[in-house]
């Protein structure tokens, strides 16, 4: 499964302990600085702006590509 599909997944599913799992990468967290908490709260949080602007212009791509790496 590809890494974007993954954190897609999680993210829809709102599974934070997954997602920190998933993430938890020694490069990630010492490239940005954060734990690997904090990368999973920040992609929850965008995952459901996202979701919640499905409507708006600016996001319906994005949207559409969740949806399809969520039905692949």
């Amino acid at each position: 499964m590809g890494i974007m599909k993954e954190i897609s997944r999680l993210c829809e599913n709102e599974d934070r302990k997954g997602l920190i799992r998933y993430i938890n990468m020694p490069d990630l967290t010492s490239l940005t600085g954060k734990s690997a908490e904090t990368i999973a709260d920040d992609f929850i949080a965008a995952h459901k702006k996202m979701r919640a602007n499905r409507d708006k212009d600016a996001y319906k791509q994005l949207n559409k590509i969740h949806d399809e790496l969520q039905n692949d």
